[in-house]
């Protein structure tokens, strides 16, 4: 698909650990960085790919933190280092997002910025390029509009956040654009049921596309304090980093997207063959639906009788007999086992491990 505007920029989101993928995703090489969901790229190069088809491969930016500079850079060869938007310390995705507003509207004031998560699973790579597309379009168009893409969900599911369509607005990329009436956060399974079964729900992927100059300027309406820091980095890198620590740790959902006038809020409903990988459950569903499969295996594994198992070794042979619904996830210095039905409990172990003072294996 041609690319028609040298003013659409994209930033991959690459800053987070991705606990729930414990032990493999771990603080010092989390998830965007491993191959979860490819035996041969790693997420973040999934990812680029994608992008690089949505946007010139010149306007892809990385934004991460000063931890993983080196693993950025050497998993994306292509990506010049002031291709990197380093975030001080992670502070949620507003503030990090104030800072990708700033940089990209200095090097281009009429630049349209669309947001990429670097760990998602995608299968059906042309329709997220169509709806990137479609958004970077309509925000071109109307820069005083913020868009966002939707998913059709698949299932009622309560881990994910949700997006209440309105009204059609218009039509881009033979994609149609609907207002965005309210964002809803993770519902209870009942009310995931109820959205589930309406055709104006759709669950919230995380991109966001919009001009950096608007941005800026809701930055500065709705969380003056953010603005404050990010406008004022001509001082020292120490002081400008003491200010940053002190921000808030805020999503820019509350902090800014849900304070925007509906008419100023947009969806592109899209097909996405989709999964936010968000823990070892998730990853078993991503799988089971395309390879049909019901034992998902990765590593050396042999197995008597067992069905719907995750399986992961990076080392040691695996032997299962009559399991149900588990994962097994083995690395060099830990082993996880656990129902498939709580894997996204993990959180639980790693807060534990905090609490023990077993920093060795986070």
């Amino acid at each position: 698909m041609k690319i028609t505007s040298q003013n659409f920029y994209a930033v991959i989101m690459a800053g987070g650990t991705g606990s729930r993928l414990w032990p493999v995703s771990r603080k010092e090489k989390p998830k965007q960085f491993q191959k979860f969901t490819s035996f041969s790229r790693t997420m973040i190069q999934e990812t680029y790919t994608r992008t690089a088809k949505a946007v010139p491969p010149e306007n892809i930016f990385v934004s991460t933190v000063e931890e993983y500079r080196d693993l950025a850079l050497a998993q994306l060869p292509d990506l010049k280092k002031d291709q990197l938007i380093i975030e001080p310390v992670p502070r949620g995705t507003a503030p990090a997002m104030s800072l990708i507003a700033s940089r990209i509207k200095k090097i281009n004031p009429q630049a349209v910025v669309a947001t990429i998560p670097s760990d998602h699973a995608i299968r059906n790579a042309e329709e997220f390029v169509s709806s990137i597309k479609a958004a970077l379009e309509t925000v071109e168009k109307h820069p005083d509009k913020l868009a966002t893409v939707g998913i059709n969900p698949t299932s009622p599911d309560t881990n994910l956040g949700y997006i209440k369509m309105g009204k059609e607005f218009s039509n881009s990329n033979k994609k149609r654009i609907f207002y965005v009436d309210s964002f809803v956060e993770k519902p209870d399974k009942k009310k995931a049921e109820e959205y589930f079964a309406s055709w104006e729900y759709l669950w919230n992927g995380g991109y966001f596309i919009f001009a950096a100059r608007t941005f800026l300027n809701w930055v500065k309406k709705f969380t003056p304090e953010i603005y404050s820091v990010i406008n004022d980095q001509r001082t020292k890198n120490s002081i400008f980093l003491e200010k940053y620590k002190k921000l808030e740790n805020i999503p820019v959902e509350p902090a800014i997207v849900e304070k925007l006038p509906p008419e100023n809020r947009l969806v592109v409903p899209s097909e996405l063959q989709w999964s936010d990988v968000g823990n070892w459950g998730t990853l078993f569903d991503f799988f089971k639906d395309s390879l049909e499969s019901e034992m998902i295996v990765k590593g050396n594994h042999i197995d008597v009788g067992s069905k719907n198992c995750l399986i992961y070794s990076e080392d040691k042979l695996v032997a299962t007999i009559g399991l149900k619904n588990t994962i097994i996830v083995e690395t060099d210095d830990a082993i996880l086992v656990a129902n498939r039905n709580k894997v996204g409990e993990v959180k639980k172990i790693i807060d534990k491990l905090k609490a023990e003072g077993k920093h060795l294996y986070l």
